[in-house]
């Protein structure tokens, strides 16, 4: 019995339509299962942050993601922008959103623990730490509590609503605020800051399983749902260029130290012109201003206004440095005045208050330094009088040979110079100046004779004088 080969071919054809499909409906059932949307907030929360959150919300929904977890491990940040990111978290109403702290070692100070009671399920990882929420201040005597009730009730209300709008413990808002609370994950989810203990976004996302969301007040319910999250996928949420710009700029360590280092430039634009300081000092203004978002403090800008008119005092009337030094204090204060770490404006932990205060304002002291000994040295070449004349006698190198009557280089003190000889000159010869015709050196292989001494120079001009009386 002989085989078809048309029947093999058609066996082989349906061999690899199989396959194909096999392979493909491999891929399409693991699409269909759930995936979970993971975005991280690192580092203080300023705008960028906001912005940052709202391209992962929005990217959560429109892939159909069935949570978007948000990862905390920040010092805190901008009251107003935490308040915004709260407000996004409950309009997104088809969207759950789950807090985490983690991994270990992380913690979520200040603005932090109001973000992670606004999330919908918050979880912390072990080893993590939440709370410090008490706005305080970083002064001549250390690390000084706000008293101010306006203020700190503004804290406790911020805190108290979310709290509220998620079932949590309302009573902790004043425990956070007032007494400064810090809670382990073991303390949050036994006093009702959170729900679970989970050690990674998976664990997170197994034990979130099946448990029902619900963010409502007495009138108005945001969100009411059960959670299908077991076995979900963790996508790595990126944002966008922008945004990551915005967070290099908004940073306010960043832009803090950019506003510096541009007026600084500025002023060296100004004092020693053509060296395109002053350019780069204003482009570097604007990003700064960019990340600051133009709230610059009045004080503190009047402060850099007499900073800069003393250090163009200095320069314009050069002394003993007294207006220049008076002028890179003044600045030095304003610095201080322009952290942005004040309540209401600020609130994180006073760790990274001090850290924040350090990073500023020793770099602020030691550029301001070395831009008055930059513009002292300016200053020093620009009244020295001309030494063209005193390079000749001194040794210079043939670079690659001369020919009598051409022109060629040779390396004058680490400087490469043109120069012409009488003679011929091999490469790497030591050679002397006999003399300079503008930017062009004369050089030979013997050293010129030595200039008459000031005793000889005198005598001869005294006979000279003599007869020609």
């Amino acid at each position: 019995m002989t085989s078809n080969p048309t029947t093999w071919a058609r066996v082989a054809l349906l061999i690899a339509l199989s396959a194909i499909a096999i392979s493909s409906a491999i891929p399409t059932a693991r699409a269909q299962g759930p995936r979970i949307l993971l975005a991280a907030v690192d580092g203080a929360i300023d705008r960028s942050t906001v912005d940052y959150l709202q391209e992962a919300v929005a990217a959560a929904q429109s892939g159909q993601y069935a949570a978007l977890m948000v990862r905390f491990d920040t010092p805190g940040g901008g009251l107003l922008e935490t308040v915004a990111i709260a407000e996004l978290f409950n309009g997104a109403r088809n969207l759950p959103i789950l807090g985490w702290v983690g991994p270990v070692g992380a913690h979520a100070w200040s603005a932090g623990t109001i973000l992670l009671v606004s999330t919908d399920l918050a979880a912390m990882a072990p080893g993590t730490t939440i709370g410090s929420v008490a706005p305080v201040e970083v002064g001549p005597g250390g690390i000084v509590p706000v008293t101010d009730l306006k203020i700190i009730n503004a804290v406790v209300n911020a805190t108290r609503e979310e709290l509220a709008l998620h079932g949590r413990n309302v009573s902790l808002a004043e425990r956070f605020v007032v007494d400064n609370w810090n809670l382990n994950a073991s303390q949050a989810q036994t006093s009702g800051a959170t729900e679970l203990i989970a050690a990674s976004p998976t664990d997170f996302a197994k034990l979130a399983n099946g448990r029902r969301v619900v963010v409502k007040t007495d009138t108005v319910e945001y969100k009411n749902f059960t959670l299908a999250t077991a076995g979900a996928e963790i996508d790595t949420f990126s944002a966008s260029t922008r945004v990551r710009l915005l967070e290099v700029l908004s940073d306010p360590l960043v832009a803090s130290l950019l506003l510096i280092l541009g007026i600084y430039l500025v002023i060296f634009g100004i004092s020693a012109p053509g060296h395109g300081a002053e350019i780069a000092g204003i482009i570097i203004l604007l990003l700064a201003l960019i990340g600051l978002g133009f709230s610059v403090d009045p004080i503190a800008l009047l402060l850099f206004i007499v900073g800069v008119i003393l250090i163009i005092v200095e320069i314009k009337t050069p002394g003993f440095g007294v207006f220049g030094i008076g002028g890179i204090i003044a600045i030095v204060l304003a610095a201080a005045f322009l952290a942005p770490l004040r309540p209401l404006r600020f609130l994180v932990s006073p760790d990274y208050q001090i850290f924040f205060l350090a990073s500023f304002l020793i770099p602020t002291g030691f550029f301001g330094g070395f831009l008055l000994f930059a513009m002292y040295k300016v200053q020093q070449v620009r009244h020295r009088a001309p030494i063209v004349g005193e390079m000749v006698g001194q040794p210079a190198t043939a670079v690659d040979g001369l020919r009598p009557g051409e022109k060629g280089y040779v390396m004058h003190r680490g400087e490469l110079w043109q120069a012409i000889a009488d003679e011929p000159l091999s490469a790497e010869a030591r050679v002397y100046i006999r003399g300079v015709d503008g930017i062009v050196l004369r050089v030979s292989s013997t050293p010129p004779p030595a200039p008459p001494s000031g005793l000889l120079r005198r005598r001869l001009t005294f006979l000279l004088r003599r007869k020609a009386a």
